[in-house]
């Protein structure tokens, strides 16, 4: 499996942006934390009552074993992006190409390649998962390079993902009217931003793990990855009631520089009006191909759940 020659957006890798985060300050890694202390919550008022976001439930030890299903490589060529792009499709065991399956897309996080599906274990996690009686569902992804799954000058990551990729996974035969997102770190960011966006009210949940949080970019560390227009436009943590009645499963190490972010968006979440409370796993962990695997299980059943 190798990675396309093209390599979209900008040059800044995932590595660039965690070794900035880690050097930071203490006081600006918390500056995930928006400055809400003046400021009401969407739905707060005086005398309501705050929610809280409702912990994950452990996951019971599997009982069953399973070998994985077939796992289908292709490439779609992008006018969204003027890109070639590799995608790859897992199914689980006893489906294949031509199921008119449910699907989840999940989106990578910045500077993977497309074989990171296969590295971080999805298909044998997925395989594990129906077997010990998670609704079967296909795994999608498709390469998006530094994009941040928006659009950035010319390159629209976005629409790659919600009219191309989509297209090409209901030729594939699987059924896009049960869609749900998944991504880590830039692919959590791209998650909820296209659930707010091009794909509001078209997914039926969203899974979103060491998702970078801020309520403005001048409050990370390292501005590189974007720009200050880019962020304005793209940003979902100030517009929560863009997923009102979506169910949200966010997940972050409690060693992540971005766990504070997701902590406070999390509340946030739960406390705008019409959300459904969301499901947080905020435990031990560290922003890693480690972490992300050990999340599977729940990340899976969540999902499973709700399509």
């Amino acid at each position: 499996m190798t990675k396309p020659a093209s390599n979209p957006g900008h040059p800044l890798a995932r590595r660039t942006l965690l070794s900035a985060l880690a050097l930071a300050p203490a006081a600006t890694l918390v500056a995930c934390t928006p400055r809400l202390g003046n400021t009401p919550e969407p739905s707060e008022s005086p005398l309501a009552p705050r929610r809280s976001a409702s912990p994950v439930r452990p996951v019971p030890s599997a009982t069953a074993t399973a070998q994985p299903g077939p796992v289908r490589y292709g490439q779609l060529n992008s006018t969204a992006t003027g890109l070639t792009h590799e995608w790859v499709i897992c199914y689980p065991p006893g489906t294949g190409p031509g199921d008119k399956l449910p699907v989840v897309i999940a989106l990578h996080g910045m500077g993977d390649p497309i074989g990171i599906i296969e590295s971080l274990n999805y298909p044998s996690q997925l395989a594990s998962a129906v077997a010990n009686g998670v609704r079967p569902f296909a795994i999608a992804a498709v390469f998006g390079g530094v994009l941040f799954w928006q659009r950035s000058g010319r390159q629209d990551a976005g629409a790659l993902v919600a009219s191309e990729f989509v297209r090409v996974l209901k030729r594939q035969g699987l059924n896009t009217s049960r869609l749900a997102l998944t991504g880590w770190s830039m692919g959590g960011w791209g998650a909820l931003r296209l659930a707010c966006d091009e794909l509001h009210g078209k997914v039926r949940a969203v899974a979103a793990l060491s998702t970078p949080c801020y309520a403005k970019l001048s409050d990370a560390p390292e501005s590189g990855w974007m720009t200050e227009a880019e962020f304005e436009a793209n940003n979902f943590f100030d517009r929560t009631e863009r997923l009102t009645d979506l169910p949200v499963f966010l997940a972050c190490g409690s060693s992540d520089a971005f766990y504070q972010g997701n902590v406070v968006f999390a509340d946030r979440l739960a406390n705008t009006a019409g959300t459904l409370t969301p499901v947080v796993s905020f435990g031990p962990g560290e922003h890693g191909h480690p972490y992300w695997k050990s999340i599977a299980p729940a990340q899976f059943r969540f999902l499973g759940q709700h399509l």
